[in-house]
C-alpha cells in the first residue's frame, strides 16, 4: 500500500508545487476574510485538486488496467485511496498552519485560524465529500463522474461556507457549541463524531470496492 500512496505523490509532483501557491492564495483572500469557514474550503479545495488530480492522471494513461493486471489486490488499491485523503489533507493543514506561522512570525496583516476545531471542521467535510465521491470514480472512472464531482464539491462549498460562517461568528450559538463540547467527555465525543464517521467511511470503502471488482477496463 506504502508504493500506491507513493505514486500518487510522485504523480502530483507538479501539482504539489501549484498547491503552495493557491494555499497563499487561499490564505490571502478565502481564510483570511471568511476564517473558519475559508479554512475548511480552503483544505477540502486542495485535496480535491491532489486526489482527484491523481485518479484524472490515472484515467488518462490507462494506469487501472496496468494495476489490476499487476499481483496486486484490489482492496489494497482502493483502500490506497481512502489513506491519501487523509495524507493529502494533513500535507494541506500542515502547509496552511506554516503560513499561519509565518504571518504571526513576521507581523504580517493575515489571520489563518488553524486550531483543533478548524482541522476538525475541515476534516469532516472532507471526509463526508470524499465517501460521496469515490464510488462513483470507483463505478465510472474519473472522467465519467468528473462533472457530477465538481457540482459535489460545488454544493458543499457553497453550501457548507454559510452554514459554517452562521455558527462561528453567532456568539450564541457559537458558545453553546463549545459548551456542548466541554460538557461531554472525550468517549462521548469519540460515539458522537469518531463512530459515525468511521461508519460512513467504511460504507464509502464498501462500496467503492464492490463497483470497482465489478468494474469493466
Amino acid at each position: 500500500m506504502y508504493h500506491l500512496i507513493k505514486k500518487d505523490f510522485l504523480m502530483q509532483k507538479k501539482a504539489l508545487k501549484l498547491s503552495i501557491l493557491l494555499m497563499l492564495f487561499f490564505s490571502i483572500t478565502l481564510v483570511h476574510n471568511l476564517g473558519t469557514a475559508g479554512l475548511s474550503v480552503g483544505i477540502i479545495a486542495i485535496t480535491y485538486q491532489l486526489v482527484l488530480g491523481t485518479s484524472a492522471l490515472e484515467d488518462k494513461d490507462n494506469s487501472d488496467m496496468i494495476l489490476v493486471s499487476l499481483p496486486i489486490k484490489k482492496n489494497k488499491i482502493v483502500l490506497s485511496k481512502y489513506v491519501s485523503i487523509y495524507i493529502f489533507a494533513a500535507y494541506a493543514i500542515l502547509v496552511y498552519f506554516i503560513i499561519a506561522l509565518m504571518a504571526n512570525l513576521f507581523n504580517l496583516p493575515l489571520e489563518v485560524p488553524i486550531t483543533g476545531m478548524e482541522i476538525l471542521i475541515a476534516l469532516l467535510a472532507v471526509t463526508l465529500f470524499f465517501s460521496i465521491s469515490f464510488p462513483l470514480v470507483f463505478k465510472y472512472g474519473y472522467l465519467k463522474s468528473k462533472m457530477v464531482n465538481l457540482i459535489l464539491f460545488f454544493i458543499v462549498v457553497f453550501g457548507g461556507t454559510p452554514i459554517i460562517s452562521n455558527i462561528m461568528n453567532d456568539e450564541k450559538l457559537s458558545q453553546s457549541v463549545i459548551e456542548f463540547i466541554h460538557q461531554r467527555s472525550d468517549t462521548h465525543l469519540t460515539i458522537l463524531i469518531l463512530i459515525p464517521l468511521v461508519l460512513i467511511l467504511v460504507i464509502s470503502y464498501l462500496l467503492s470496492l464492490t463497483f470497482y471488482k465489478n468494474r469493466e477496463f
